[in-house]
């Protein structure tokens, strides 16, 4: 497991610059589609902003940060196991955004680093898992830990991010 630590920052910097640039270009593009097929997704994005969306991938980013770093140099079996399932979480996101293509037909900011880094990432979750001969409850509740820590981080980044854009129109 120890060789693809850092690799989890790097591809998902690598996978979020994409959603960065070309999240608000898609939306102002696809405003009718969303609000006629998905209501509740246009109202939860109507007041997004770039920056405030980066806020959040950088929030993110610093957590896979910090984590990858705690796995490299605490390295305990737990924090490994916590690493991996984070790691497990962030490949299911990245196939999230492939099936949401899929349903709207059409190119979704996300795409093309979802494609290029699923293949990688499953690799390297097939790897972590070949390495391992044995599943012990320590592993289990590491997995556990940290798949339901990326959709918790998630929840606490969008909620970021909403502040950060209603804010940000009060300002102005």
């Amino acid at each position: 497991m120890e060789p693809y630590l850092w690799l989890f920052p790097v591809l998902f910097i690598f996978h979020d610059f994409e959603e960065i640039i070309g999240f608000r270009w898609w939306l102002d593009r696809n405003k009718d589609i969303l609000q006629t097929c998905f209501p509740r997704f246009f109202k939860q994005f109507d007041n997004y902003t770039t920056e405030g969306f980066a806020l959040a991938v950088f929030e993110e980013f610093v957590v896979c940060s910090i984590g990858s770093a705690l796995a490299v140099y605490v390295g305990t079996p737990l924090l490994l196991y916590i690493w991996l399932g984070g790691f497990i979480g962030f490949t299911f996101h990245l196939f999230v955004h492939i099936v949401q293509s899929v349903v709207l037909r059409k190119y979704i900011p996300a795409l093309i680093t979802s494609v290029l880094t699923l293949p990688v990432c499953v690799y390297i979750v097939y790897q972590c898992f070949s390495a391992d001969t044995c599943i012990d409850v320590t592993a289990i509740v590491g997995l556990a830990v940290g798949f339901a820590a990326v959709f918790v981080n998630l929840i606490f980044a969008l909620r970021l991010m909403w502040v950060y854009n209603n804010r940000s129109r009060k300002d102005n």
